[in-house]
Parts: structure tokens; sequence; C-alpha cells
């Protein structure tokens, strides 16, 4: 790795990046850039339905959308989105919103955080 790779920031975890380098192997060495490419179309779709379903107060889809999205950021790293996605994940699940706005708020920016490491990734 060198000095330039995102994972230096803390933003994502070099340990889980490098686990998918060594999985895709010389067979498949573009098995990181696809995993990250999947991440980066569908976070966004996730995203927007934590929200929504905070909005309407859908605590079956945010539930659904923050499990979604906690296991997608931990494939790619992302663990501080992954951990916020947990504990609203949680919270649906023991049907409260009390501070899940906060915690959207959180994960909105430890989205943009990871989507600029990924997007580095794939440059």
């Amino acid at each position: 790795m060198n000095g330039s790779d995102p994972s230096a920031s803390g933003v994502l975890d070099a340990q889980v990046l490098q686990g998918l380098r060594e999985l895709g192997g010389d067979d498949d060495p573009g098995l990181l850039l696809e995993v990250v490419g999947m991440f980066l179309e569908d976070a966004p779709l996730r995203m927007r339905e934590i929200e929504q379903a905070l909005q309407r107060g859908d605590l079956k889809l945010l539930e659904r959308a923050a499990h979604s999205l906690k296991s997608a950021s931990a494939n790619v790293g992302a663990m501080a989105l992954s951990g916020l996605c947990r504990r609203i994940e949680e919270s649906a699940r023991m049907s409260s919103t009390q501070g899940v706005a906060d915690l959207v708020q959180e994960s909105t920016r430890a989205w943009v955080a990871a989507e600029a490491a990924l997007r580095a990734i794939r440059a």
C-alpha cells in the first residue's frame, strides 16, 4: 500500500480492503473494484430508504434498510457507517426512533467520507 491509500485516513478499514484484494487473488484482481462499485451504486438507495422510513415512521423499512447498509458497509471496510447503521437498526427493532434522526445525520456524513475514499480506490 502506498501513502495515498484512502484507508490510511481511517475512513476505511485497511484489513477489510486487503482481504478483498486477497480474496480475488491473481485470478480476479478486479474483485475489490467490483464490490466497491456495487456498494457505491446501492448505498445511496439504502440511505434514501432510511431517511424516507424515518420520515414516515416505517420502522420495518428502517430496520431492513439499516441492516442492509450495515452489512454492505462492513464488506467494504466503511466501519463507521456500518456501526451507525447497526445503531439505527437496533433502535428500529426496539420500536424506538428516539435519537435516530441524529444517527441518520451522522450516517450521512460517514457515507460521504466513505464514498470519497472508495471512489479514490477506483480512480
